[in-house]
């Protein structure tokens, strides 16, 4: 079929219209995550293939995801980096890394949320887990992170949002929802 386009019978949208939502995708989570969060991770030496799969889950309609921006001058965690002295501690190191989640411990804790270290994923665990009975489930991973796990993790839950937390004025937040989504469209 060379030179011509073809519908999909199932979403009527020709391939190469797919494809560069594929593609927009994947540029998005380059940029969003690879540098600051996923780095050089053993065991990701094509983490390009493993975000094309996670894009395929955004561009299917599987999952949602977004990437949240603090307001100048300030953090996503009602400005408690300030008082737990993430400013003076050197980024994505141990001592950086524990700070942190102390700090989103308390940020949810003290909204009513119950905060579980460690929890267990479908692959590997989390950093944190948030529980709140009529909220959905949050597992968050604070600095680097496996781009498998995440993408493993991403297709294999259900009803549960995984926010992935490179520094405290930015984070990653995908969302599953059981429900099927509209193709082509994030929120």
């Amino acid at each position: 079929m060379s030179g011509t386009s073809r519908d999909f019978t199932g979403t009527g949208l020709p391939w190469h219209t797919v494809e560069e939502a594929i593609n927009r995708e994947i540029e998005w989570l380059e940029r969003a995550i690879q540098k600051t969060v996923i780095g050089k991770v053993p065991g990701c030496d094509d983490c390009r293939y493993t975000f094309r799969k996670i894009a395929l889950l955004i561009v299917t309609g599987r999952i949602t995801a977004k990437e949240l921006i603090a307001r100048v001058g300030h953090d996503l965690w009602d400005d408690l980096t300030q008082k737990h002295g993430i400013k003076k501690s050197a980024r994505h190191g141990g001592v950086w890394h524990r700070k942190m989640m102390d700090v989103v411990t308390e940020y949810y804790a003290n909204q009513g949320f119950e905060v579980i270290p460690e929890p267990f994923l479908s692959q590997g665990r989390a950093d944190l887990g948030i529980y709140k009975d009529g909220h959905m489930d949050l597992f968050i991973e604070i600095g680097d992170t496996s781009a498998y796990k995440l993408w493993w993790n991403l297709q294999m839950l259900t009803n549960f949002r995984i926010l992935l937390v490179p520094d405290d004025k930015r984070a990653i937040e995908f969302t599953c929802r059981s429900e099927q989504h509209d193709i082509l469209r994030r929120t």
